[in-house]
């Protein structure tokens, strides 16, 4: 009884529903407040403290909106897949360990289980365009199709790099071989840089917005959204940001280990965990930020011609070191 209390507050609180929720919130004010002051613009001011509750705010109003449905609409795609989609990014960072070792629902390759996950994301975002008999829904799912053709292999072979030189496919595992040689970061670097990239791609943060290029395409395979899809939608963004940037925390930066943590590890872990996210979380929004769009070739230039003969090599200083 108690193991099962243990995986039903995992999912619903903590780190599953409502920490993930919490946490997406919290990410996407950081992210329009950093933007604002890079573009030097005010940001949100007006609703909580320094505007701290707009996120949550601006989703509240989006579910209680009207939902414009267009003609020849897959009503169950259209309805089903914004769900769906909310739901695989917080299924994933259930298996995060952020104040321990280990999750309750922790077992012994759910490092392998991201792989699955990061695929069916994409299948939710591609059904969802899809479900709509529009150009723009097309056009941008297309895009959309593109980008993860390059994003997604650098983003795979930059954990698979980190798996190489830990030979584990567990999250445990990977923290601890990180505890006793240190951040992985320190060995690859150049993963990380790719990683780091490739999220921004698979968030379609600037300069990798192609698939819903306001300035081009309207909203891309967003347009036909509103309401409650669209608040769903949004949500999704925010929860694939904490996610993402929680797998590089947990893979490169030693998730929640720092001093302290051994002997105080519920609190030190996740200070360590939260202080790492946060600095991650900075960097992203710094580079998104300060940057314009790249066009289809430019895409293909940075990752085909430059990141994946750098991740080459990187895998190879990872297939040496795991000998050390």
């Amino acid at each position: 009884m108690t193991s099962l209390l243990d995986e039903v507050f995992t999912v619903l609180v903590f780190p599953g529903f409502i920490f993930s929720v919490v946490m997406a919130f919290w990410f996407e004010y950081l992210e329009r407040k950093i933007t604002a002051r890079v573009q030097k613009r005010v940001g949100p001011l007006i609703t909580g403290p320094r505007g701290l509750l707009q996120p949550f705010i601006d989703v509240v109003k989006l579910l209680f909106k009207e939902e414009i449905v267009p003609k020849g609409t897959d009503i169950f795609a259209f309805r089903i897949a914004p769900v769906l989609a909310v739901t695989i990014p917080v299924f994933g960072m259930c298996f995060i360990p952020i104040i321990s070792w280990k999750t309750p629902l922790s077992f012994q390759a759910d490092f392998l289980l991201v792989f699955l996950l990061l695929a069916l994301s994409l299948l939710n975002v591609a059904l969802t365009g899809y479900s709509v008999l529009s150009p723009y829904t097309s056009m941008g799912v297309g895009r959309l199709l593109v980008q993860y053709s390059m994003y997604e292999g650098i983003f795979l072979l930059s954990l698979i790099s980190a798996m190489i030189q830990t030979q584990t496919i567990s999250f445990e595992g990977l923290l601890r071989y990180q505890s006793i040689k240190g951040p992985l970061i320190l060995y690859q670097p150049i993963s990380f840089v790719c990683a780091l990239l490739a999220l921004l791609a698979k968030l379609e943060k600037r300069p990798f917005d192609l698939p819903h290029a306001k300035q081009e395409i309207v909203a891309g395979w967003e347009t036909e959204l509103s309401g409650r899809g669209l608040a769903f939608i949004r949500l999704y963004t925010d929860l694939s940001m904490v996610w993402g940037i929680s797998l590089l925390v947990i893979v490169f930066l030693g998730g929640p280990l720092g001093p302290g943590f051994n002997s105080l590890m519920p609190v030190a872990g996740f200070t360590w965990f939260a202080i790492k996210a946060l600095g991650l979380t900075i960097l992203l929004t710094v580079i998104s930020a300060s940057t314009g769009r790249i066009r289809v070739y430019g895409l293909a230039d940075i990752f085909w011609e430059r990141l994946y003969p750098l991740l080459l090599v990187q895998l190879l200083i990872s297939y040496f070191l795991r000998w050390l």
